[in-house]
């Protein structure tokens, strides 16, 4: 298994000369930029960086949002779009400048959902890269010769409504909600207006920004992650789920966890958006119903 985190440096030293890395840019828009990250790519990326798209590669049948796409739907695309086998390093990155990262381990969950724990995440993204001026290439991203991917779903780093709903009422589990604290105390409204904030009842808000250093724009080490779960109540070697609005940042919860050696924590695939659709009124706190009617 390959280090969860790489430097800029490391990739720009390790990248080609025959070694099989592929790299994946996974920018993804926040709440509220209206962005076409496509054409953020098209304009710019990492030498020989393919685009994955968390709208395409989904489970389209849900009505809920970013759903994990199923084994032979990812299979399929990374392996003929991306030229990913199971024997690739795969380093996944995105262009958020704001934070140096937010959808990048969204993308590395997935592929280890999928069974592939060789893959990495580009610390501080994008912007590292061109920071140490490492190789860049505008347009799409030429053919790639089809990889060989087997998937392996992994249904330990996945959990469902039930699965939390559960947790929560018997108090199995802590659950962590990554999304930022207007939002989680229904005091912003989420990003689809027909939506309420708000947050479930028994969780703890760790916005995933705080996992990042604000200045330098990198994760923090372990220690630092292990202090930011400590102030908010998280043991995180006790069970543990992660959750979000969609999925997305989440991710960034279980990554910083598995930094600091917690390599097992699932994920609430369908996060806020699943859960407030579904729960109980008294699962539910601090509702702040739809902004925008």
């Amino acid at each position: 298994m390959s280090q969860p985190l790489v430097s800029a440096s490391w990739l720009k030293e390790n990248v080609g000369d025959g070694k099989n890395i592929r790299v994946v840019d996974v920018s993804f828009p926040m709440p509220g930029q209206k962005i076409d990250m496509k054409a953020e790519y098209l304009k710019s990326h990492i030498a020989g960086a393919t685009y994955f798209s968390l709208v395409e590669v989904r489970n389209k049948d849900s009505k809920f949002a970013l759903m994990l796409p199923s084994e032979e739907q990812f299979a399929d695309h990374v392996s003929k779009v991306h030229g990913i086998s199971n024997d690739s390093h795969v380093v996944v990155y995105d262009r958020n400048s704001k934070f140096g990262l937010f959808s990048a381990c969204r993308l590395w969950w997935m592929f280890r959902v999928f069974g592939h724990s060789n893959v990495s995440v580009l610390d501080g993204g994008f912007d590292k890269w061109c920071a140490i001026d490492g190789a860049t290439d505008s347009g799409d991203s030429p053919a790639m010769e089809a990889g060989a991917f087997v998937a392996k779903y992994q249904s330990q780093l996945v959990r469902s409504f039930e699965d939390v709903s559960s947790a929560l009422q018997e108090k199995t589990a802590q659950v962590c909600d990554a999304r930022n604290a207007p939002r989680f105390n229904g005091e912003a409204p989420e990003p689809n207006p027909k939506l309420p904030s708000g947050h479930m009842a028994g969780a703890v808000n760790i916005p995933f920004f705080k996992m990042l250093d604000s200045e330098a724009k990198v994760f923090k080490p372990a220690s630092g992650v292990l202090e930011v779960f400590s102030e908010a109540g998280i043991d995180i070697s006790k069970p543990t789920i992660m959750s979000c609005g969609s999925g997305v940042t989440a991710c960034a919860l279980a990554f910083a966890a598995f930094t600091a050696g917690q390599e097992c924590i699932p994920v609430f695939d369908g996060s806020w958006t699943e859960f407030v659709q579904r729960a109980a009124p008294d699962q539910k706190e601090s509702l702040q119903f739809p902004f925008e009617q």
